[in-house]
């Protein structure tokens, strides 16, 4: 017997809790890089002298900058809620082992990133700063790509990726390496402007720069080999890149523009961090393209031991 999908619908809800409660905590940790707030609550699993969750509310809502920094936490505690939940889910409904992995790699992932970020606040330390940083869109698109796993609608679709070539695979492959690091970069860059410039942001700017008209001419190739493909699902997922493309370089220039140094105002704040997210999301659909065109049918789970039995006396008879 093969099992094609999860008999339960819980492992792809929680997935996908998990990866839309990482939308809000890549806001507030985009926000607190923005207003230069990671030192605005001393401490870490301990926050000066409470529990992270037990945290006083009247200090909370003290000023901004708490207000930012303990959300973004709070957040972060969140989302390592749903993580456990959602491979506990996997291990009880889903018996494919790619399910199960993706689900434990999302956890650890989950888990990693709170580390970063605790180390980052026990040490003041500038590179952990930046590492949490980089390594945030990675995490939000891991989880989203999770979640698109465990879905039945991708789970229920078998062939479709039957037209998909090695040109196509090596395309999506480059797509998602390129969009990771301009990420990089822009983490890279954003951590040399506050809470003040620094010598080293213009140049970090041009490596921004560069590598954005890259991502763009690796997006615009990777739309071009999905188009080639002619289905349905292919040219959806063409579509949400140049959408999601167009937006990202329009965030991007906007939030140059409204940019004031020493100075950060509602509109610089609003579109630097949907700018960040912008690119999580970028990342998530070429991994998505990724998935979509690896050779192997991500919809089809690997046959038990009874299922290889009977398959080997349906071979000998």
């Amino acid at each position: 017997m093969n099992v094609t999908s999860s008999p339960s619908p819980w492992p792809f809800r929680l997935a996908l809790a998990t990866a839309a409660c990482a939308v809000p905590l890549v806001l507030f940790g985009g926000s607190v890089t923005t207003i230069g707030a990671g030192m605005a609550v001393d401490g870490w699993l301990i926050a000066e002298g409470h529990f992270l969750v037990l945290f006083p509310i009247e200090s909370w809502f003290r000023d901004t900058a708490t207000f930012v920094e303990h959300t973004h936490r709070l957040f972060g505690v969140l989302v390592g809620l749903f993580a456990v939940a959602t491979l506990l889910a996997a291990l009880r409904f889903d018996r494919r082992r790619r399910a199960r992995a993706l689900a434990l790699l999302s956890l650890l992932a989950v888990g990693g990133q709170g580390a970063v970020g605790g180390l980052r606040v026990l040490e003041d330390s500038p590179r952990f700063a930046f590492l949490h940083g980089a390594l945030a869109q990675a995490v939000l698109a891991l989880l989203c790509c999770t979640a698109v796993y465990l879905s039945p609608r991708w789970t229920g679709r078998r062939g479709e990726r039957a037209l998909a070539t090695a040109n196509l695979r090596l395309a999506a492959t480059w797509t998602t390496l390129a969009v990771y690091a301009q990420v990089v970069a822009g983490a890279w860059y954003r951590h040399a402007l506050r809470p003040a410039a620094t010598p080293e942001s213009a140049p970090r700017f041009l490596v921004h720069v560069v590598l954005a008209f890259v991502v763009v001419a690796l997006v615009l190739s990777l739309a071009r080999s999905l188009d080639q493909v002619g289905s349905a699902p292919a040219r959806r997922l063409r579509n949400g890149l140049l959408w999601l493309l167009g937006i990202q370089v329009a965030l991007g220039l906007l939030a140059l523009i409204g940019h004031r140094p020493g100075a950060v105002g509602p509109i610089e704040w609003t579109l630097s961090i949907a700018h960040v997210l912008g690119g999580g999301l970028l990342l998530f659909q070429a991994a998505r393209a990724r998935m979509w065109a690896s050779g192997a049918d991500p919809g089809r789970s690997e046959p038990t031991v009874e299922g290889r039995y009977s398959a080997l006396e349906g071979r000998t008879a």
